[in-house]
């Protein structure tokens, strides 16, 4: 059945990353794997975001989540990502960071974009050379989206709206996500670059606007700071202290 087009503009996907400090392997084990899907789907029923798509590799995973406001996302991704801090560290008799950052997030809102980094997920395992066909794969929602297993934890009346029909597996399975571009987790300077920009277009005002106004450093700085970013690299950009950024952020 055919649905409305809708405007995703304002509508909140996100495409999330995670990756294992140095680059370590965190999710290498069946067990990691395992223990981090079940904690996103613990958490996506607590909080208010909504799944998409996800895929857990050997030491990063990738997601696409919906929200209302991003502040949902840092939410979630703090309890999902402390979570299985807590499991890797006592399952592995360690301490300190798990994480090379809380997580990257690319602001997605061209529909077809979305349908084409959804595509680009589910194949990862196939172009890691882990798995022959993308359906062979025990860790991603690619099973979920085509209708092979039924406990689903990805939100399946948001993905009827993207593709717009009720039958949206046959315009799934049509998408080539060899198209674009999708976002590395490795290029964290260019990906910064990328949310900056994402961030200035959607508010139509340029980077010294942001560096005169009080207002609106503090809701750029609060912004960029949800999406995983540090504040090095805030305070890089706008020529001013670590602290300074800190006091932005926080203050009334």
């Amino acid at each position: 059945m055919p649905r409305k087009a809708r405007n995703i503009n304002k509508n909140g996907f996100f495409h999330i990353m995670v990756q294992g400090i140095n680059k370590e392997y965190i999710f290498n084990e069946n067990h990691q794997k395992n223990e981090y899907v079940k904690l996103m789907k613990k958490y996506n029923e607590e909080e208010k975001v909504k799944i998409i798509s996800y895929c857990v590799m050997d030491n990063h995973s990738h997601m696409i989540l919906h929200c209302n406001d991003i502040s949902e996302i840092s939410q979630y991704m703090k309890r999902l990502n402390g979570g299985y801090s807590i499991y890797y560290n006592k399952t592995n008799k360690r301490v300190g960071f798990v994480y090379r950052n809380r997580f990257q997030s690319q602001f997605i809102t061209d529909v077809n974009y979305l349908k084409k980094c959804i595509s680009y997920i589910h194949m990862n395992p196939v172009k890691a050379n882990m798995v022959k066909g993308v359906s062979e794969y025990k860790y991603s929602s690619y099973n979920q989206f085509i209708n092979k297993e039924k406990n689903k934890i990805i939100d399946i009346e948001t993905i009827k709206n993207i593709f717009q029909t009720d039958n949206y597996v046959e315009e799934f399975l049509k998408v080539n996500y060899e198209e674009i571009e999708i976002m590395d987790i490795d290029r964290e300077e260019e990906n910064f670059k990328i949310a900056v920009n994402e961030y200035m277009k959607d508010k139509n005002i340029k980077l010294e606007d942001v560096r005169k106004n009080k207002e609106m450093s503090k809701e750029f700085c609060s912004y960029i700071k949800l999406k995983g970013y540090k504040q090095k690299q805030l305070a890089e950009l706008l020529n001013i202290s670590e602290g300074m950024v800190s006091r932005i952020i926080n203050s009334k």
